[in-house]
């Protein structure tokens, strides 16, 4: 039976994320509306709150190997009203959080970062070069690369190495070869983003559907990765696909409600993927897989009436835990335990 802790409450909470730092172990999240914005340590408890924020948080992230420093998008407000968006920088000096936004970017969404030679990188999203309004497509959204190699002087500066994806919505960081590679999906499929040996970085498609989210991982314990998605745009199709030689081959779709927040991971040594619902149940769901062969899963719902925006499935000092941004309850809840 799976236990459920609300370590944060934030009024239309859109943004969580668990990660790990030399300074320990957060859980870092934000509002999709409002200026609240919180830093969980998962060791003593302790709540700190971020000052200086516009709100529309969609990204939340450590800088690595800088001390209490962390970026974040803020500015992308519903329904997609993102002309003010930008990439902002929060660092800890003594006892004061100091927050700036480090670069305008129009419609930013999601952030991560890569690796080249070294050197950390910070790879931006867009979901729209420009939009009149929340159904306006007509103009593509692109891929910013920001170095961050010397320092984190301000402000920053980006330079686009895509420009051609339209309804950019899902990122994911995932290794392939012991190569770590980030991923971006939009209308036309799934790209790969990899660092080249001359600094040039390649955009590369690897998958001809839209996908609104995807995660990959391995369901049937063969060593290679699975690829799970969310299809179409803030889809209502749950798909899992095999790699066949250079095709991937759909092994399971299931039936999702505004599916939104998908993750997956090893909770309790069984490899797991967690999909929220934002609208119809509004339900946070876990799907295990029994043969992927037959297309055959188990599908349990954690809880219903949540509306889950992001998740994310991760181990502490040894218990694994899911975590859920539940937009509906206004609350960042962990849960610990085993699947019934």
């Amino acid at each position: 039976m799976l236990k459920k802790q609300t370590i944060l409450q934030i009024e239309n909470v859109y943004t969580a994320n668990a990660f790990a730092t030399d300074d320990g172990f957060f859980v870092g999240a934000g509002s999709e509306t409002g200026p609240q914005v919180k830093l969980y340590n998962l060791a003593d408890g302790n709540t700190r709150s971020l000052p200086g924020c516009p709100g529309g948080m969609m990204s939340f992230i450590p800088v690595p190997g800088e001390a209490w420093s962390f970026v974040t998008i803020m500015g992308l407000f519903p329904p997609f009203i993102g002309q003010e968006a930008g990439l902002y920088l929060h660092r800890l000096s003594g006892k004061d959080w100091h927050t700036e936004k480090a670069m305008d970017l129009p419609f930013a969404h999601r952030c991560e970062f890569l690796k080249q030679k070294g050197a950390p990188m910070l790879v931006a999203a867009t979901v729209s070069k420009l939009k009149e309004n929340p159904s306006d497509w007509s103009r593509p959204g692109e891929l910013h690369v920001i170095s961050l190699a010397k320092d984190l002087s301000l402000p920053w500066e980006s330079v686009v190495i895509d420009s051609g994806i339209t309804r950019n919505h899902g990122m994911a960081k995932a290794s392939f070869g012991g190569e770590e590679l980030l991923f971006v999906s939009g209308d036309k499929g799934i790209f790969s983003i990899r660092a080249q040996p001359d600094q040039s970085w390649e955009v590369k498609a690897v998958f001809e559907k839209e996908v609104s989210e995807m995660t990959f991982i391995d369901l049937d314990g063969d060593g290679q990765k699975e690829l799970v998605t969310i299809e179409p745009f803030h889809g209502t199709e749950l798909n899992i696909y095999k790699r066949i030689n250079t095709d991937w081959e759909l092994r399971f779709s299931g039936s999702l409600s505004f599916g939104h927040g998908l993750s997956s991971g090893v909770f309790n040594g069984e490899p797991v993927i967690v999909a929220g619902n934002r609208s119809g149940t509004l339900a946070l769901e876990t799907i295990t897989v029994a043969d992927l062969n037959k297309g055959t899963v188990n599908k349990r719902i954690i809880e219903s009436e949540v509306g889950p925006t992001q998740t994310q499935v991760f181990t502490y000092r040894g218990i694994d835990y899911i975590l859920s941004a539940n937009q509906k309850k206004h609350e960042v809840a962990l849960y610990s335990g085993h699947l019934e």
